[in-house]
């Protein structure tokens, strides 16, 4: 991309930031002890998350300048407004919540709020507005959930069928009734009685 196709918006989101970065390394907060100061730059607290997102603001720009293309559900103007709200907002938080506030400080706070409006400004620039960003975000973040649930539901391994129930061994057959038993032969016959002796005629 030519620098020179840059929105003025963009040109004052990159150069605010950059001026933003040299500025976070001088003392925001500073004491003074008789001939003695001793201070802390920006990055400290609240200050680190906000001098990575000026790193991140300048990077996604300079992306863009190498005609890299990412697409997140959100246009590139959106991303940079997104990215400058969150800068904005945890410089705020760094120079309201710390004491021993230097001039620096609230230069940061000035340069901050011109990335912010940088941001808004080149997004007015491209016919977009901040209802669209937050209805592209709303949409972006529900197709990240339905894609993360989606990648869950792929890596739990499906639990496995259960085992078939043995059925049980068939029943032994029962055993034929006893047969009633059947007398002998010379069991029917009723016994022969007794003959008289035979008596001889003298």
């Amino acid at each position: 991309m030519d620098i020179s196709k840059l929105t003025h918006g963009v040109k004052v989101v990159l150069g605010a930031s950059i001026a933003f970065l040299i500025v976070s390394i001088f003392h925001w907060q500073e004491i003074s002890i008789g001939a003695f100061s001793v201070g802390v730059s920006m990055w400290h607290g609240w200050g680190v998350l906000a001098g990575l997102l000026a790193i991140a603001i300048i990077v996604w720009e300079g992306l863009r300048l190498a005609n890299m293309k990412i697409e997140i559900g959100l246009t590139p103007a959106m991303v940079t407004a997104a990215l400058s709200i969150l800068l904005l907002f945890f410089t705020i938080l760094k120079v309201l919540l710390d004491n021993y506030r230097t001039v620096w400080a609230w230069l940061g706070l000035l340069l901050a709020i011109f990335v912010a409006v940088g941001a808004w400004a080149n997004m007015k620039a491209l016919g977009e507005s901040i209802s669209e960003m937050g209805t592209s975000m709303k949409a972006a973040a529900g197709s990240a959930a339905a894609a993360a649930k989606a990648a869950t539901d792929k890596g739990t391994p499906e639990a496995a069928p259960p085992a078939p129930v043995a059925s049980p061994p068939p029943a032994a057959p029962a055993p034929p009734p006893p047969t009633p038993h059947e007398p002998a032969a010379h069991d029917d016959v009723p016994a022969a009685a007794d003959e008289p002796p035979a008596t001889t005629t003298p």
